[in-house]
């Protein structure tokens, strides 16, 4: 079983081209997850009470059709049978019964005071609506080639209106920052982005963005202060 929410999309969560923007698509899915978590125990804060948070290590967004301005949608997510102290969710985000987008990501659950990991059988959530995973073309893991050349094409300062109750950067907002140094973007659509989560992003945090380009893949990473990889991504784009 899948929980859905329904949305309405905004003519301000739209780009140039009046089509919905990667990082609003994350927060159509993101929010999904987060209602079913807050109608369904354990839910996000009754773990926080515990001292435990589900923190994203990767996630894979395949859209196979623009979402535009006005649509009216249904954002899906579920809980997926997992192992080991991973913990799979996917997405779908639909139109009409057609599927605009599928996602897949993989979750820790983590000890907020002494940062350990829990395994998947230290929690019930048989509470869950639960499903199968998304099979999604491409792993959810990126893994940038080792010998690929990155070139800095710029740096970010980590904003308050980029963090959430975490202290940290929300995950939504990663695909717009990296986004914006991607050249003439208007001209061309996203079919897919995976992005590593390695160390979190802080308010005040300076993050200097590294870029490549292999034919249609566009690989990112973003590097802290301390030098520590934030993120790493790939991005599959087409001619719009």
């Amino acid at each position: 079983m899948k929980w859905t929410e329904r949305f309405k999309v905004k003519f301000h969560e739209t780009d140039a081209n009046e089509i919905a923007s990667v990082s609003q698509t994350f927060k159509y899915i993101q929010e999904a997850a987060l209602c079913q978590l807050n109608n369904q125990h354990p839910s996000y804060h009754e773990l926080l009470e515990q001292k435990k948070a589900f923190v994203l290590s990767a996630i894979r967004l395949e859209l196979h059709a623009p979402i535009f301005a006005y649509d009216e949608i249904i954002a899906k997510s579920w809980a997926c049978p997992s192992r080991g102290v991973n913990f799979i969710r996917s997405y779908e985000i639909e139109r009409d019964g057609e599927i605009l987008c599928e996602a897949v990501s993989m979750w820790a659950l983590v000890s907020t005071t002494e940062r350990k990991l829990y395994a998947v059988e230290d929690i019930d959530t048989s509470a869950y609506f639960m499903d199968e995973p998304v099979q999604t073309e491409r792993p959810a893991r990126v893994r940038i080639p080792s010998a690929l050349p990155m070139s800095l094409v710029g740096e970010y300062t980590v904003k308050y209106s980029d963090i959430d109750m975490n202290g940290h950067m929300n995950n939504t907002n990663y695909p717009r920052i990296i986004c914006d140094h991607i050249p003439n973007l208007e001209r061309l659509r996203i079919k897919s982005i995976g992005i590593y989560f390695a160390n979190e992003a802080k308010k005040d945090e300076v993050l200097k963005v590294y870029m490549s380009k292999i034919d249609n893949r566009i690989y990112f990473r973003t590097i802290r202060s301390d030098q520590k990889t934030n993120i790493e991504a790939e991005i599959i784009t087409e001619e719009a």
